[in-house]
């Protein structure tokens, strides 16, 4: 199966646009958000619409999970916008095919919003890549929140930050931390070839790798 990843879009509906069309271009089977959708509520219904338009699956972020919580509740099918539709299908975690979705690291609780806040810089220390890899079996944990491309395996810190595609050991275990959207990133992973491939939206909003 191949993912189409993206996380942490804020609103950003012209990157967001330019990252769906590429993800279809792609061929990915699906595309599962990790959180962060909501940034300052303007262009919310939109961003929201697109996400529907490509059937996009996935997780809430800490900037979305009280609106995701109230979209359930007032979730009413026969009148309901774009917003509350797809803020109510988010859940706190998402899982396929050996791959964990979550958009903080697993050892936290994703549906307390303390610790969807939590951040006390990248996890690369050896306490915190413990608590990684003993909260989950999962092959791979994918996750957003920090802005930024990181891979961890179970071996320590891999010298990876984005710049090209990188194939993962099917030996090892790994955290993957995705680019933030709103920044222009995002990516695909193969879960057979365990092929990872990250995009970088720039020079006049052209995906390039």
């Amino acid at each position: 199966m191949k993912l189409g990843l993206i996380t942490d879009i804020h609103e950003q509906v012209e990157v967001l646009s330019i990252a769906l069309d590429v993800l279809r271009d792609e061929a990915v089977d699906m595309i599962v958000l990790i959180g962060d959708v909501v940034g300052d509520g303007e262009q919310l219904e939109e961003t929201c619409r697109l996400l529907l338009e490509h059937s996009v699956v996935g997780v809430w972020g800490n900037h979305d999970h009280l609106l995701c919580l109230e979209s359930r509740s007032d979730f009413r099918e026969q009148d309901a916008n774009a917003t509350t539709v797809f803020l109510s299908s988010l859940h706190p975690r998402f899982e396929v095919a050996q791959c964990l979705f979550q958009h903080v690291e697993p050892w936290l609780n994703a549906d307390d919003l303390a610790d969807l806040w939590y951040f006390e810089g990248p996890p690369d220390s050896p306490e915190r890549m413990q608590k990684i890899f003993e909260a989950t079996s999962h092959a791979v944990v994918f996750a957003g929140h920090y802005h930024k491309w990181m891979l961890l395996s179970d071996q320590g810190r891999e010298p990876w930050s984005g710049g090209e595609p990188v194939r993962l050991n099917a030996l090892r275990r790994y955290f993957v931390a995705v680019g933030a959207l709103c920044e222009g990133r995002f990516a695909t992973f193969d879960t057979e070839s365990l092929d990872l491939n990250p995009f970088n939206v720039s020079n006049g909003l052209l995906p390039s790798r």
